[in-house]
């Protein structure tokens, strides 16, 4: 749908490498798909600083960012600058309608009629305060007052401002509803100047969403890939705008962030597949542990799969089979998990292959094995590194 619409400018696209802020906001949302929740795109410089795509049951919904950023930190953001009024007219019936529509909050309710039900929110994002008065004007509106008079300015001119974009004019429930799309988000630690501020957070961040612990000099390799990432698609004019486009040239997916922290998007997806909720953790776990003894993509894809294969075992037969013959079962698969890294953390497929066919020869021995094989004994073994490490 961003595709139907054609964008206010595109000029930042040409320019973005001067606003870091910008860059360092849209990476730090981007790490938010990992969460693996209805964030599922962060589009960068297209309609605006950056666009987060909901995907729920209702479908596509849009949040739309701006990112504005004070040197001066002591600086509190004035109505005028935010919205175009100004706060000391006594005759409020003189206020301008083009400023309104001109200001940083008039290009972002653009979007909420532009998009209409699409539009989930718009976000003005900074590392600064806001005045009193403008804190006053966002509370009223927030509560669903709509009783302070720069709230009945920006109702009673809502229809003016965007009366190229809107075929009918707007009823004042409907203008309510679209002024309580705005959102502020001030005092942004990230958006703060230096370095300081960033990289913690990013990193704590990817941990949050996805588990995956970075040690200092991998998480700073792994951000600077994420914000070359985002300069990269918030670079050059998008000449023709379609889906695919739009998706390749400034659309940001799970995909890539997958790429970026090195784990493979086949074992990922079949864990996920497998309903592993830490897909993530367990392909990075999975990965890291396999990598280090020099192993390839594909053994980690296959012993991603056989994970998969016996947690979906697991849950066939855990009602089936006695508990005590299952944890006896998981018990020796622990036992060979500690006598194979007792050496170190990294685990050699290869040296695997005599200790799981014993086991194998033991459970039968013990009319334990079911209907179990090698293949899913080695996923048993995967599953209880990964537990062991969460």
């Amino acid at each position: 749908m961003l595709e139907t619409k054609k964008p206010r400018e595109q000029s930042g696209r040409d320019s973005f490498s001067r606003y870091r802020a910008q860059v360092r906001s849209a990476a730090m949302a981007s790490l938010s798909i990992l969460e693996g929740e209805d964030i599922d795109r962060v589009y960068c410089d297209l309609h605006d600083d950056f666009v987060v795509r909901k995907n729920n049951t209702s479908g596509y919904s849009y949040v739309f960012y701006q990112v504005k950023t004070m040197g001066k930190q002591n600086h509190n953001w004035t109505l005028n600058e935010l919205f175009g009024l100004k706060s000391t007219l006594k005759d409020q019936s003189k206020q301008s309608t083009d400023k309104i529509k001109d200001s940083f909050i008039g290009k972002l309710l653009l979007h909420t009629v532009v998009f209409d039900q699409y539009c989930n929110s718009v976000v003005f994002q900074t590392n600064i305060h806001n005045a009193n008065d403008v804190e006053n004007l966002l509370k009223d509106i927030e509560g669903g007052e709509f009783q302070n008079k720069f709230s009945e300015v920006l109702i009673s001119r809502f229809n003016g401002c965007f009366s190229d974009e809107i075929a009918t004019e707007l009823s004042s429930n409907e203008i309510k509803e679209r002024l309580s799309k705005v959102k502020f988000e001030t005092d942004i630690q990230y958006l703060k100047n230096g370095d300081d501020n960033f990289e913690p957070l990013a990193r704590d961040k990817i941990y949050k969403f996805s588990e995956v612990d970075l040690e200092h000099a991998e998480s700073k390799e792994i951000l600077m890939k994420l914000l070359e990432l985002v300069e990269r698609k918030s670079s050059g004019v998008i000449s023709e705008l379609t889906s695919d486009s739009i998706e390749k040239f400034a659309g940001i997916s799970i995909d890539d962030l997958l790429s970026i922290l090195s784990i493979s998007k086949d074992a990922y997806d079949n864990l996920l597949k497998g309903g592993d909720s830490k897909a993530i953790k367990s392909a990075s776990i999975i990965q890291r542990t396999l990598t280090a003894a020099g192993a390839g993509t594909e053994e980690v894809e296959y012993c991603s799969r056989c994970k998969t294969n016996w947690d979906l075992w697991v849950r066939k037969n855990r009602h089936v089979i006695l508990e005590f013959e299952l944890q006896s079962i998981t018990s020796q698969i622990k036992q060979l998990l500690n006598d194979s890294t007792q050496g170190g953390n990294s685990i050699n497929l290869a040296k695997l292959n005599k200790p799981i066919k014993k086991l194998v020869r033991e459970l039968t021995a013990e009319e334990q094995i079911h209907d179990l094989n090698a293949e899913l004994l080695l996923g048993g073994f995967f599953a209880e590194l990964v537990k062991g490490k969460s």
